[in-house]
């Protein structure tokens, strides 16, 4: 599609919107006139489109008034599709969750984290086959995540790299999604507490004098937990300096809070030095309403630098076109640069009609 054809579209577009403001519940309409200085973006797992079908969903992107993408592959297509809609592109990364890696299945099932049991997450993931975690504090494996970043930086044009699964497997899922597989994490069970490779033992105890197997309810361990929230950091913190070094920047998708992600998945994301920081804000996920929304970004906050954009995560296959729109204003109000929402291809039109109307930048 060419940029005349395009504008064409977006006018037929603001004119539905215009002829649909009768059926607009007065609320959403008073807020119309709000202006924010944000910017928005939407994660993209699904690839399986031809390009025309791709340019679709990239219009919808577009006209509902987001900035960018950020596609967890095929990073050149995506590059060469959004460039027609003046889309960002930005390259989200799945980090040290590498079920789909066979190489390092096949040939380095070593590197890869261990539970509380003795279990290695090759042989024994825990709650779907692909959770198959790399462990951080291995050189090997940390060399194998920069080169795979080098591997991006490569490629001309991306806005920044994007962490994801950056963390340790849930120790404990948020709560809504215990009954999928049909299990209560009322406390820390050891086959979903990593990590206890020989590596993690070895340095824990040159460091601290002990061996973590031996704790009884490690999650009460202080200085234990302190130093799996370090291994990640230490990792993401290694990969800001090759990214800065290279003229990029870095960002993350993380938990929703500074404390859910310590707590669930031993993630301490207010320590990374990042240049913008994407918090997963799901409230249906933990059986919260919308407003949680932004509470919880306004905790963020507190413990962000001040100067780290802050784009909140929205999961809109729970939510309703209203609640979108919603989640977009108390995630502003509370000091939020934007949203990103997830996935893309579950907005309906109404879903998408919602959010531009709220979506009022100035």
């Amino acid at each position: 599609m060419n940029r005349k054809n395009f504008l064409k579209k977006i006018t037929a577009g603001a004119a539905g919107l215009a002829a649909m403001n009768a059926l607009t519940p007065a609320s959403l309409l008073a807020q119309q006139g709000r202006r924010w200085d944000s910017r928005d973006y939407t994660w993209i797992s699904n690839h399986a489109d031809d390009d025309d079908e791709s340019r679709r969903r990239l219009e919808k992107i577009k006209n509902a008034g987001l900035d960018g993408i950020l596609p967890s592959g095929h990073y050149e297509r995506w590059l060469r599709l959004a460039e027609e809609f003046d889309l960002d592109v930005h390259a989200w990364f799945i980090t040290l969750q590498r079920g789909g890696d066979s190489y390092l299945i096949e040939n380095h099932p070593e590197w890869f984290m261990v539970n509380h049991k003795g279990e290695s997450s090759v042989e024994k993931p825990a709650y779907v086959d692909y959770y198959k975690w790399l462990c951080p504090t291995r050189p090997e494996a940390q060399e194998y995540i920069m080169n795979k970043v080098d591997e991006i930086l490569e490629i001309d044009g991306i806005k920044s790299v994007h962490l994801d699964y950056i963390r340790y497997p849930d120790v404990i899922l948020p709560i809504q999604l215990q009954p999928v597989y049909d299990i209560v994490q009322d406390r820390e069970y050891p086959e979903y507490d990593y990590c206890y490779c020989e590596a993690c033992r070895s340095k824990f105890k040159e460091l601290y004098g002990e061996d973590p197997m031996s704790f009884e309810k490690p999650g009460d361990h202080e200085v234990w937990n302190r130093f799996r929230y370090n291994q990640v950091t230490h990792l993401v913190n290694q990969i800001a300096v090759k990214v800065r070094n290279r003229g990029n920047r870095l960002t993350a998708a993380v938990f929703p809070t500074p404390d859910i992600a310590r707590t669930l998945v031993r993630q301490n994301w207010s320590d990374w030095n990042l240049d913008a920081v994407f918090p997963m804000i799901y409230n249906h996920f933990y059986h919260k309403p919308v407003s949680w929304v932004g509470q919880a970004v306004a905790e963020c906050r507190r413990e962000m630098p001040a100067t780290t954009p802050l784009h909140c995560g929205l999961y809109v296959p729970e939510m309703t076109a209203i609640e979108v729109s919603q989640a977009y204003e108390y995630a502003m109000e509370n000091g939020a640069a934007g949203i990103t929402i997830f996935p893309d291809h579950s907005m309906s039109r109404e879903h998408w009609d919602y959010l531009s109307m709220t979506m009022v930048k100035g």
